[in-house]
């Protein structure tokens, strides 16, 4: 009895699942098939619902509901609601399955590029950094997200430097995020980041670019330090300084600042501009974004 109990149950669990998650894909007969994918897939049953239908395979019902997004994200272009769908769909799939890692990558990308909705796409983002903390693309995402769709440019750096930390991310993480901190004007958290991904670097190699990394953003932080002295004594005295060390008094700065490859800062009087006699570039980011334009 017990021999033949075993495999019945096991076939008559099979066969219920394979109903219940048949039933997922209900909402697909009503619709006109020479209507766009997006158009025939809006029925989404409730979380409460498909976590019941699963019977317990919630990754095999993660992934039948996967198949129908990856229909969706087929398209060209989405219209809102069909973008919402969507989410609401990418939401249910990572919540009977967390770990799935491909859903908030693929996912994310398709709500900025199919149909505008970044705030749906971060929030995907900041599900999966819950659920899989170690994994560094989640926050590269987001920080992608911040700067091109949002136009943030203070989030997409405090992104940037959570990937950048990870095991796995790119070297060039720390210097972007760098990068990112220095168009936010807040060059000192650049410095920071840094400073502590140098100290927590034990590959030689890696900790030399970091130490070049590392000085350009001091420079960079020094630059906005003499510029910003430059205005005010220009608005205390209706003049700019003649040299560098007028700046040194009170109320603008106690010392001149060391450039730290060994040069000097140098200085124009007529146009105020402040350079490094080392660095012959400046640490900015000058791309178009799209919520500049919105």
């Amino acid at each position: 009895m017990n021999a033949i109990s075993g495999p019945l149950a096991l076939w008559t669990t099979g066969a219920l699942l394979a109903v219940s998650l048949g039933a997922l894909q209900i909402p697909l007969t009503h619709w006109n098939n020479s209507k766009p994918k997006s158009q025939r897939v809006m029925y989404l049953p409730n979380g409460e619902y498909l976590r019941m239908a699963s019977l317990g395979y919630r990754e095999l019902a993660a992934d039948l509901l996967w198949l129908q997004a990856i229909q969706v994200m087929g398209e060209r272009k989405l219209s809102e609601e069909a973008g919402h769908w969507l989410y609401d769909a990418l939401d249910r799939i990572t919540t009977l399955d967390p770990k799935f890692v491909r859903a908030y990558e693929a996912g994310s990308h398709a709500l900025c590029t199919l149909v505008v909705l970044p705030e749906q796409s971060i929030r995907l983002l900041e599900k999966g950094m819950q659920h899989n903390p170690q994994e560094w693309k989640l926050p590269f995402l987001s920080g992608i997200n911040y700067y091109f769709e949002l136009a943030d440019d203070e989030k997409a750096a405090e992104a940037m430097a959570k990937a950048a930390s990870l095991p796995g991310a790119p070297e060039s993480l720390a210097r972007l995020a760098a990068k990112l901190f220095v168009s936010a004007k807040s060059p000192q958290q650049a410095v920071e980041l840094l400073a502590k991904v140098y100290e927590e670097t034990s590959d030689e190699n890696v900790r030399k670019m970091l130490e070049v990394r590392l000085k350009e953003s001091i420079v960079e932080r020094d630059l906005q330090i003499l510029e910003q002295a430059i205005s005010q004594y220009q608005a205390n005295y209706s003049r700019r300084p003649e040299r560098l060390e007028n700046l040194v008094g009170p109320g603008l700065l106690r010392e001149l600042p060391r450039e730290p490859f060994g040069g000097r800062y140098l200085y124009e009087p007529k146009t105020g501009a402040v350079r490094s006699s080392e660095v012959m570039e400046r640490m900015r980011i000058t791309v178009r974004r799209r919520g500049q334009y919105h």
